[in-house]
């Protein structure tokens, strides 16, 4: 194990906030081919008034998830028809659940978590997307002092990552090999994101996979970016986005189109307004405005969703043994 210093831990734990992501699971074959992108659910909705007009939407207090609240900020979901209340969340992990059992309506969570879901026969539609990837706004880091500098540096490493399976250790696993380093080499160790800046410190992990807040923080006291988990072949993906149930989709089309609608809407405006995100988000978590001020902002685009780009996780996830067979796309973004 390689020695670290003292990251700071004060400065970084005064940043942290609770995030999480849907638990690893698997399934034989190649990555299935993608249609074109979709604006909305295509369930037989007729333009009519929402069937269902209150929903309950699962987020995290992260700014990702900024698009739900500035859909009720700018008025988006009231031309809707809508009512949409966030309910915060841990994250994925408890938040796809509660969708599937009824508790929510919609849930904010990435899309391997959505891929693993659908793998398990949990049945979601995604029916928006939520900020898609830059190089800056995840990655592998390590303390100021370590000998780690890059791809490899990290063979061998132990890397403490939010969810074994997920996010970070596909996009980990993939860009490694695509720079000549053996992912298996690497060992990662699951732990929450507020555990990650402590382990760094005690030296129990050799890097950590941090997004934001978190990210500003270790950089703040003097961490560093090894790895951009984030380019390469992962480079500009989308991150992650909102689904419904399928049955809810089937039963509520054009509830679910008008609230696809309503964040399309959002996600555009913050796509011309990104200031406005870092404003938020001090209102929905505890990002203190200076620290707002500092993040590395994720990427948001109108249009609609995106299934080819989508897609690009079916490939990831079974070329880092996440899942064994491809997801059908049609089935998941589109009914």
């Amino acid at each position: 194990m390689r020695t670290t210093r003292s990251l700071g831990l004060p400065a970084v734990l005064a940043l942290a906030a609770v995030l999480a992501a849907c638990s690893g699971g698997s399934d034989d074959g190649k990555a299935a081919a993608a249609p074109s992108s979709s604006a909305a659910p295509s369930a037989s909705a007729d333009g009519g008034a929402p069937e269902v007009t209150d929903l309950t939407v699962g987020v995290v207090p992260v700014i990702d998830h900024a698009a739900v609240y500035i859909a009720n900020q700018e008025g988006f979901f009231e031309e809707e028809g809508l009512t949409v209340t966030p309910q915060v969340m841990q994250g994925g992990a408890a938040a796809l659940p509660a969708m599937v059992s009824g508790d929510l309506q919609a849930a904010f969570a990435t899309y391997p978590s959505f891929f693993l879901a659908e793998s398990k026969g949990l049945g979601v539609t995604i029916v928006a997307e939520g900020i898609r990837a830059t190089e800056k706004t995840g990655g592998v880091f390590v303390p100021g002092d370590s000998d780690i500098q890059d791809a490899k540096g990290l063979a061998g490493a132990t890397i403490a990552v939010n969810t074994l399976n997920n996010t970070g250790a596909v996009t980990i696993k993939a860009v490694l090999d695509e720079q000549g380093v053996d992912p298996a080499s690497v060992k990662f160790v699951e732990l929450a994101f507020p555990d990650m800046a402590p382990a760094l410190e005690r030296g129990d992990v050799d890097a950590a996979w941090l997004v934001e807040p978190f990210r500003t923080g270790v950089v703040a006291a003097g961490g560093r970016m090894a790895l951009a988990s984030y380019s390469g072949v992962a480079e500009g993906i989308p991150v992650s986005g909102l689904a419904m149930t399928d049955e809810f989709v089937k039963e509520n089309p054009n509830t679910a189109a008008a609230f696809a609608r309503a964040i399309d809407k959002a996600n555009a405006f913050i796509a011309d307004n990104p200031d406005a995100a870092r404003e938020i988000v001090t209102t929905y978590s505890q990002t203190k405005p200076e620290v707002a001020a500092k993040l590395e902002l994720p990427q948001w685009r109108g249009g609609g969703v995106d299934a080819n780009e989508i897609n690009r996780w079916n490939d990831l996830m079974i070329s880092t043994g996440a899942l064994t067979k491809p997801v059908d796309i049609t089935q998941l973004v589109e009914k």
